[in-house]
């Protein structure tokens, strides 16, 4: 039997009743020291976005948004803003780091990541480090700071990279950085399994990105007939389409691993890029809920003056690799009109406590995978940070980041017949740089 509104909109994914996540995440902020600024980005709409700010003695500090019904949204926003606020510089702790020559991270588990050739070739003695532990115990694995936290990378992390002994450079590396894996929640279990589902829900778009435009092949898609949509979804569908002006559509690109996994996306037109929205949980409902809601919140960022994410990647730096150049600008236009029409998944049984559901998907990953707690405040709210090695973040070229697939992409991209051989530097597909990742 299909979910009902309660079942996807997710509170089978939360450990406390709104009201109360309202509550401690107020008293996050209080306890940080900070002042949050609200905003109802979406201006009574239902779903719709909201946005908040932290503000420090010295003025923004963190932001975030926040999805769905209003008040969901609202606290949505607000946990984002508290995770964006720890997981930055505000959060760095060079006690915590260990040092870790590049050369040997790109030899352990982190092998099987599109930058471990950049690592293996690096010269430095001393990458900084922090230790995850193990899903269900296990030797603790050093991962590279620079993974999870962008800041790290730029120019202003001068100070941040000498307190913390790191001698190396990130010229190419900052191109693999992004924060996907990270959550925030009112308890570490909340939070490690939207961190898992974010993991997952990066890597099958990623892989939808390699299959579509980098095979000689398109990818059959598998399109979400909107009939199927229960009357939540259909409404989110319907303010989807109202708010971009452009048909919307909703597809599921769950990959291997198995954990269902939709897209709610707008082709690019000459004057504006695609719009997406994506989602990932063990119930389908929610993940097109997730994936329909945040394609609202994207829209409405856009036309924002304040939004909580920079503006539309520039693909000018792919220009010279049309390949490249393609994934970053994801027009799945042609593939679209040979898409296969399919009802909306339905789950199978209700989903279990929030542990049952980590211990599922983890078994569903099939691969080591690992968490670090970054802080633990007092109400209870944990951010949290999740890797799981070979897992693609080649999705980063659609904001414009000269990136390449890993083996996992790369052995997707092959299995579609793909191009990669063809290519040679100086022609028209990949740089260099790029050809070297692809052959090591």
């Amino acid at each position: 039997m299909p979910f009902d509104d309660g079942d996807f909109t997710g509170v089978h994914e939360r450990a406390v009743p709104t009201a109360e996540a309202a509550r401690r995440v107020a008293a996050a902020s209080a306890a940080l020291g900070l002042r949050a600024e609200l905003v109802d980005v979406g201006e009574g709409r239902d779903p719709t976005a909201w946005w908040c700010g932290l503000l420090g003695p010295a003025g923004p500090v963190a932001s975030g948004m926040g999805k769905g019904h209003p008040e969901q949204a609202r606290v949505g926003a607000g946990f984002e803003a508290v995770e964006h606020y720890l997981t930055g510089p505000a959060g760095f702790d060079p006690a915590t780091l260990t040092r870790v020559a590049p050369a040997r991270l790109a030899e352990g588990p982190l092998r099987a990541e599109s930058c471990a050739p950049l690592l293996a070739r690096m010269p430095g003695s001393g990458m900084a480090c922090l230790r995850y532990r193990a899903f269900g115990g296990g030797a603790a694995l050093p991962v590279p700071l620079f993974l999870s936290a962008p800041w790290y990378t730029e120019t202003g992390a001068a100070g941040p990279r000498r307190l913390a002994g790191d001698d190396c450079d990130y010229t190419h590396l900052m191109r693999y950085t992004c924060n996907s894996g990270s959550a925030a929640g009112v308890n570490t279990a909340e939070a490690l399994l939207h961190a898992l589902n974010e993991a997952i829900e990066r890597d099958a778009l990623s892989l939808l990105l390699v299959r579509a435009f980098l095979g000689r092949t398109a990818p059959v898609l598998r399109l979400i007939d909107p009939e199927t949509l229960p009357h939540g979804l259909a409404r989110a569908y319907a303010t989807a389409e109202e708010l971009t002006g452009s048909p919307v559509h909703l597809l599921d690109i769950t990959s291997d691993i198995g954990v269902p996994t939709m897209l709610a996306y707008t082709a690019p037109t000459g004057r504006r890029p695609h719009r997406r929205g994506s989602g990932t949980s063990l119930t389908p409902a929610h993940a097109a809920w997730r994936a329909l809601t945040e394609l609202v919140q994207t829209t409405l960022a856009e036309a924002w003056s304040r939004p909580a994410s920079p503006p539309r990647a520039d693909l000018a730096g792919l220009a010279a690799y049309p390949a490249l150049h393609a994934c970053g600008r994801f027009d799945l236009t042609g593939p679209l009109r040979a898409a296969r029409p399919v009802p909306l998944p339905q789950a199978t049984a209700p989903p279990g406590p929030l542990r049952d559901q980590i211990r599922t998907v983890v078994a569903m990953l099939g691969r080591p995978a690992y968490r670090r707690t970054v802080r633990t405040l007092p109400c209870g709210i944990t951010a949290v940070h999740v890797i799981v090695p070979g897992l693609e973040r080649f999705m980063l070229v659609t904001d414009g980041n000269l990136v390449v697939p890993g083996p996992r992409g790369r052995a997707a991209a092959f299995a579609a017949e793909n191009r990669f051989p063809g290519h040679r530097p100086g022609t028209a597909g990949f740089p260099p740089d790029a050809i070297e990742l692809t052959t090591c």
